[in-house]
């Protein structure tokens, strides 16, 4: 596959992500709706239903995680999870570099506080559905960093 391809294949999957949330659903499943299909080898439809409950920073609360950094993770998960106790290494070490990368990008973690300080504040990104999609940009950067393999199709 060329840059070029891969290029294309990024960028609409980052569009998928913000359309996702522009149709009603939450952060965490726009991630896990977009991105899953396309890098998870083994994807069943009802994965996604593992992201419900974190949506709105974990069951609408908006004071705990984002729900799109939620998904992001879950995607983490879902690639290099374990299924038996075996290193967990990777895994740990990308959701972890995800989270700080979201971070240093956002400034927080935390639902209300992003909802608050960077989607509707003055001059803010307007939309979560921004918020989803620049972090489905961050995943896919560090996936790639790290030369995790993905399924293209």
């Amino acid at each position: 596959m060329t840059t070029s391809e891969q290029l294309e294949i990024r960028q609409a999957l980052v569009r998928r992500a913000g359309a996702y949330l522009r149709e009603g659903y939450h952060c965490s499943e726009s991630v896990v709706l977009a991105v899953g299909p396309h890098l998870v080898p083994d994807w069943h439809p009802t994965c996604a239903r593992l992201s419900t409950g974190f949506a709105g920073g974990v069951g609408g609360s908006q004071h705990e995680l984002c729900g799109a950094i939620a998904g992001g993770v879950m995607i983490i998960g879902a690639l290099l999870g374990r299924t038996s106790l075996q290193d967990d290494t990777l895994a740990q070490s990308l959701a972890k570099a995800f989270r700080e990368r979201f971070s240093e990008v956002f400034g927080e973690t935390e639902c209300s506080w992003l909802r608050e300080n960077v989607v509707h504040s003055e001059g803010g990104l307007g939309s979560c559905a921004v918020l989803v999609e620049r972090t489905t940009v961050l995943l896919l950067d560090v996936l790639a960093e790290a030369s995790v393999l993905v399924h293209d199709g």
